[in-house]
């Protein structure tokens, strides 16, 4: 039996900035509560903003997954677990070295960018999450540091500095392409959406058997895999459609509803 629903945000429960959350989405989450289930936000989105603002009305006395399962928090913002980032001065020396604009992301709600004058393109990618970020050196910065994001607009700059950062085993590199940029976030290597649900079931005194995932891109990969139930939105990835347990309906077409629908006729049949 599902006892607890994991679910990203971008593309399953956010369907974007012109539709937002679907109220079906909302009304889908009482209807679990009130059958018993237990909700927890799993994003790769930074602690904070908007998405610690869902994760309050989602669950406000449970824990919650952000940066891609790098620190886990309650659904105030206070930290329960953190996994910072490995060899973090070698890896801004590196960007300071090419020039390569930055932000990192804390463990107790903060977002530091390093220059003066921030980028367009960082600007855009800090502004989305509602998280405010302020200028600061990676010196000057005293919280733990869980992730740092780079946001290239020159490609070949950034296959330039690849390299050097692949040369470090102790991190993972997740990387995004779009026709005007690269984005890539750094995180230390083992830390996944997988290792936050892991998290989750000894908080909660579970097996991931009793743990529900729902996502719908690369990052939710791992998590799809390892919970007892894995369930793909319409809209997601080939690799996500491919090895979940059951695929819903798309973001904007009611799909989060649905799924915990089948989730709570899957709990009505055992």
């Amino acid at each position: 039996m599902i006892k607890l629903v994991a679910l990203d945000l971008d593309g399953t429960f956010y369907a974007g900035r012109t539709l937002g959350v679907p109220e079906s989405a909302w009304a889908a989450i009482e209807r679990g509560r009130e059958a018993g289930l237990k909700f927890a936000v799993c994003t790769g989105r930074p602690q904070g903003g908007h998405g610690l603002e869902y994760a309050q009305r989602i669950q406000p006395d449970g824990p919650h997954v952000f940066n891609d399962g790098a620190s886990i928090c309650d659904a105030w913002g206070r930290s329960l677990h953190a996994e910072p980032v490995p060899r973090l001065g070698e890896i801004i020396g590196i960007a300071r070295r090419y020039g390569l604009p930055f932000d990192l992301m804390g463990a107790d709600n903060g977002r530091y960018y390093e220059t003066k004058l921030m980028p367009p393109e960082l600007l855009t990618h800090i502004e989305m999450t509602g998280v405010v970020a302020r200028s600061a050196r990676f010196e000057e910065i005293r919280e733990t540091l869980v992730r740092l994001w780079f946001v290239v607009p020159d490609l070949s700059l950034w296959e330039t500095v690849k390299p050097d950062l692949e040369a470090l085993p102790e991190i993972d590199l997740a990387e995004y392409l779009s026709p005007r940029e690269v984005i890539t976030g750094v995180i230390k290597k083992g830390v996944s959406k997988a290792s936050g649900l892991r998290w989750l079931a000894a908080h909660y005194g579970l097996s991931l058997d009793e743990i529900a995932m729902i996502g719908d891109s690369h990052n939710d990969l791992e998590a799809i895999r390892e919970a007892g139930l894995g369930i793909a939105m319409g809209n997601a990835v080939e690799e996500i459609i491919a090895v979940a347990d059951h695929i819903t309906g798309h973001v904007r077409e009611n799909g989060f509803a649905q799924a915990i629908e089948y989730v709570l006729a899957q709990n009505e049949q055992i």
